[in-house]
């Protein structure tokens, strides 16, 4: 049962039997007979397809979110088990902080602490969320969110936000500078579309997004190429090799990087341990 109210929440998280078997390291056909056996189990169609694409039907979002609460708490259970007896954090963090300073900072706190290890996962930041609410991570490791019934949230650092320049040039004398960002749903288009927008007054110029990618580390390759200017995390930049004179900062404009979990996660010795040597390693 446990197995297939997990394809059906990963089937709600992904759109597509692909992606949710991917999520759940399994095959396309056993994400198919776990949901036809949960339908044949409650009686009633639970997802309905359009195309490649499947959604919940209204009894299926009723049942997902009267389990989820149910397997976040069976997974709190078996965690607290698991990482007293072998100390293995099953955490995520978004793409672009695995791309950049994140695994060094991690490696270098787990060097402090013999015994612990860590079980690494990339999500897009709406996917990574949906996941620590659904108990399948300990923690995630993210552009900082609003307030979350669910999800306790601790902002660490601060990543300032660079525009890769396309050419040579400075762009700054100009009344506008166009560039391309991250997609609008990305957790950090959410954190600093706001600042973006104030950012004429201080610097005396505006900055319009002309285009979007889904991914920081292309962003920055585009721009390489002289295709755009793009506006990147710091990190990622400086992980594909931009010199820092080449890098057009946006006044105090960054985007805030937070460790955020179930309440219950932050608990854990282990979890607890980690958290304490990371503190003084975050960048700055």
């Amino acid at each position: 049962m446990i197995d297939r109210l997990e394809a059906l929440s990963a089937l709600a998280a992904t759109g597509t039997m692909g992606r949710a078997a991917t999520m759940l390291r399994v095959t396309q056909s056993a994400i198919s007979k776990r949901i036809a056996a949960l339908e044949r189990e409650v009686g009633q169609p639970l997802i309905e397809r359009s195309g490649r694409m499947v959604q919940l039907t209204a009894e299926g979002e009723r049942l997902l979110g009267e389990a989820k609460p149910l397997l976040a708490s069976l997974r709190d259970v078996v965690y607290g088990r698991t990482t007293r007896a072998q100390s293995v954090l099953p955490v995520a963090a978004t793409d672009s902080l695995l791309a950049a300073w994140l695994p060094a900072t991690l490696r270098n706190a787990l060097d402090r602490l013999p015994g612990i290890s860590l079980e690494l996962h990339a999500h897009r930041g709406p996917v990574l969320l949906d996941r620590l609410r659904s108990g399948n991570y300990l923690l995630g490791f993210c552009p900082a969110i609003a307030g979350d019934k669910e999800l306790l949230v601790r902002e660490v650092t601060r990543e300032a936000m660079v525009v890769v320049p396309a050419r040579l040039e400075p762009l700054v004398r100009e009344p506008t500078l166009r560039v391309w960002t991250i997609e609008t749903h990305s957790l950090t288009w959410e954190v600093i579309a706001r600042r973006l927008s104030r950012t004429k007054r201080a610097l005396g110029f505006a900055v319009e997004v002309e285009g979007r990618l889904e991914s920081f580390a292309a962003l920055v390759q585009i721009a390489r190429a002289g295709f755009a200017n793009a506006l990147v995390p710091i990190g990622v930049a400086r992980d594909l090799g931009v010199p820092a004179d080449r890098l057009i900062r946006l006044g105090d404009l960054s985007r805030p990087i937070a460790v955020v979990g179930r309440r219950t996660s932050f608990e854990h010795p282990a979890v607890r341990a980690l958290l304490s040597e990371l503190s003084a390693l975050w960048p700055r």
